[in-house]
């Protein structure tokens, strides 16, 4: 009986320790290459910009500029008389709110709330980095940004799905130096 336990250990350690066998690549088939990314990014661009045309159209109140930034945006309220924007490093006070493009409101500005930002020292929406920078103290701006400048093909795991281009006010409350 003792000689058995001794005869399966020593069995065991012999046969357990084989050399690992190296694990091979995993062949992916369906994936996309670069060029078939570039051409359905495309697609989803000019959809979007469809839409975007169709909503400027409608809104008979609003000029809408297209920016060099990739995005659409109409002044609610302009101010003229003020020429400073706030630039790198500025903390700058907002309050927004996020719509569909049908109109629906997904974040209002109560829950919100208001957001204070350093001007390109911090990560948030791309397309409301870019657009704060174009705006005055006191100023409303509504922004048509297509779903590259807004949450790209992640949403925001909430409310806003995936390549969603959205429609969001914003108003510059404060800007600090």
């Amino acid at each position: 009986m003792k000689y058995s336990w001794i005869i399966f250990w020593v069995g065991l350690m012999l046969f357990s320790c084989g050399n690992p066998k190296p694990r091979q690549p995993i062949m992916r088939t369906g994936s996309l290459d670069i060029s078939e990314s570039v051409a359905l990014n495309r697609k989803l661009l000019e959809r979007e910009e469809q839409i975007f045309k169709m909503l400027m159209e409608q809104d008979t109140i609003h000029t809408y500029t297209n920016s060099h930034h990739g995005f659409w945006y109409a002044y609610e309220v302009e101010k003229q008389e003020d020429s400073i924007t706030p630039v790198k490093g500025d903390e700058v006070t907002f309050v927004y709110e996020i719509e569909s493009v049908d109109g629906e409101i997904i974040y209002s500005q109560d829950e919100l709330g208001k957001k204070k930002y350093s001007v390109d020292q911090e990560d948030f929406i791309q397309g409301i980095q870019e657009g704060i920078k174009l705006m005055k103290l006191h100023e409303k701006v509504i922004f048509l940004l297509p779903s590259l400048k807004a949450y790209s093909y992640r949403g925001d795991a909430k409310r806003i799905k995936s390549n969603t281009p959205l429609v969001v006010r914003v108003e510059l409350l404060e800007i600090k130096k």
